[in-house]
C-alpha cells in the first residue's frame, strides 16, 4: 500500500501544507529543523515514495500531460483542449485522439500515455468508466483524472453535473411556455447525459415522449441533428422544443427544421451544449448550456498536481478539503456550475447580447463526495 501513500496524506499527519512536504523533500531551504523532522518522521511512518512523474511535473523540467480525446471535430471537445492547453501552461499538452473506441480508452486507463508523458486526463466515449467491465480488465494507472459524469470512485473526476444542466433548460422551457419537448442525445456508452435530460425534464412537469428521445451515433457535427429531425418527423412526434447533446447536433437540427418549413424560435425552440462557437455563429444563434470549460480544464489540472505551478495559480485546498475522500477508497470529485446562455434559437431577437441564467444550486468548482 506504500505506493498509494500521497503527499497530501504525509502533509496531513505532519500538520504542515503539500508545498512544505515538497520543498522539504527537495532539500529546499525555509523549513525549520522542527518541521523538516516532522516531515520526515511522517514520511518514515507512512512509507511515502516521491513520484517522479508529479516531480517533473511541479519543476516544469521536463513534465507532459496526454489529453486523450475521442475526436477534435466535434466544438465541444475542441473548445476544452483548447482550456487545457491555456491552463497548462508551459506544461506540454500531447493529443491522443481515441475515436471513442472502447479499447482505446481501456488502454489509456491502464497506462499507455506512461511511455510519453508523466499524466493523463481521460475524456471517455466508448467506454463507460464507471461500468464493472471497464474497472475489473485492468489496473488504472496513476496520476489520471477522468473528465466525465460517471466513473470509478477510486479514479479523481471533473464533471458539470447533468442533473443541474437540466434543471436550468427546464426552467427557460417553462418560463417560455413550451411543453412538449424531444431530446436529441448520442448513443455512446460514456453518455449519462441523454437519460438524465429526459429524465429531468420529465420530473420538472415537461413531457418527453418516448419517440421524442433520439440517440444519434454520430453526434460530432451538424448531420447528426439533421438525422434526428428526421427520425422525430418519421415518428410523428409532436415537439415545440428541442434539447440537443451538443451545439453542433443543435444546428443541424435548425438547419433541418428550417428546411422542413418550421419556424426557429417560434414553432420549435432549440437549445445546444457547450456555449460553443457553433452557438455564437449559428443563424439564429443557439441558446446553449455552458459547462463553464475554463474551470474544468482548471480543476483536472488541480487534480493532478494539486500543488504544482502550471502557469496560473491553482485552486486553493482542493485536496486538503478533500480529507477522506482523498483516499484510494474515494477519489476527489470536482464538479462544476453550469450557465445557460439564452439566444435566438429560444427567443426571438435575442441575438447580439445572450442573457445568462445561473443554477442556484451549484457555485463554482465545488469538491464533494461521490
Amino acid at each position: 500500500m506504500a505506493d498509494r501513500v500521497t503527499m497530501g496524506d504525509v502533509a496531513r499527519r505532519a500538520g504542515v501544507s503539500a508545498k512544505t512536504v515538497s520543498n522539504v523533500l527537495r532539500g529546499a531551504p525555509g523549513a525549520s529543523a522542527a518541521t523538516r523532522r516532522r516531515v520526515l518522521e511522517a514520511v518514515a511512518a507512512l512509507g511515502y515514495r516521491l513520484n517522479p512523474s508529479a516531480s517533473a511535473l511541479r519543476s516544469g523540467r521536463r513534465g507532459s500531460i496526454t489529453l486523450a480525446l475521442p475526436t477534435l471535430q466535434q466544438p465541444l471537445y475542441a473548445a476544452l483542449a483548447q482550456e487545457l492547453m491555456r491552463a497548462a501552461g508551459d506544461t506540454a499538452v500531447i493529443l491522443e485522439l481515441t475515436s471513442g473506441e472502447a479499447e482505446r480508452e481501456q488502454e489509456i486507463l491502464s497506462g499507455s500515455w506512461a511511455r510519453r508523458s508523466d499524466a493523463a486526463v481521460l475524456v471517455p466515449r466508448g467506454l463507460d468508466p464507471a461500468s464493472r467491465s471497464a474497472t475489473e480488465r485492468t489496473r488504472i494507472k496513476a496520476p489520471l483524472v477522468l473528465i466525465a459524469d460517471s466513473g470509478p470512485r477510486a479514479v479523481p473526476r471533473v464533471t458539470c453535473p447533468p442533473e443541474a444542466q437540466v434543471e436550468l433548460v427546464a426552467a427557460h422551457l417553462l418560463a417560455l411556455g413550451r411543453r412538449r419537448i424531444a431530446v436529441v442525445g448520442s448513443s455512446s456508452a460514456a453518455d449519462q447525459w441523454t437519460e438524465a435530460c429526459a429524465r429531468g425534464l420529465r420530473e420538472a412537469g415537461l413531457r418527453v415522449d418516448a419517440e421524442a428521445v433520439v440517440r444519434v451515433d454520430a453526434p460530432d457535427g451538424l448531420l447528426g441533428g439533421v438525422e434526428a429531425v428526421a427520425r422525430l418527423a418519421h415518428a410523428g412526434a409532436d415537439v415545440d422544443a428541442i434539447v440537443c447533446h451538443n451545439d453542433a447536433l443543435a444546428a443541424g437540427a435548425v438547419s433541418a427544421l428550417r428546411r422542413r418549413g418550421a419556424r426557429v424560435p417560434q414553432d420549435v425552440a432549440v437549445i445546444g451544449r457547450g456555449d460553443t462557437e457553433a452557438a455564437v455563429f449559428a443563424t439564429p444563434t443557439l441558446t446553449s448550456v455552458s459547462l463553464d470549460l475554463p474551470k474544468l480544464a482548471r480543476a483536472a489540472l488541480d487534480l493532478l498536481t494539486p500543488d504544482a505551478d502550471l502557469g496560473t495559480p491553482p485552486q486553493q485546498g482542493a485536496w486538503a478539503r478533500a480529507g477522506a475522500a482523498a483516499t484510494p477508497a474515494r477519489a476527489p470529485l470536482i464538479q462544476t456550475a453550469p450557465t445557460l446562455s439564452i439566444r435566438g434559437s429560444t427567443v426571438d431577437g435575442a441575438e447580439a447580447a445572450p442573457e445568462r441564467w445561473g443554477n442556484s444550486t451549484a457555485s463554482g468548482a465545488e469538491l464533494s463526495p461521490e
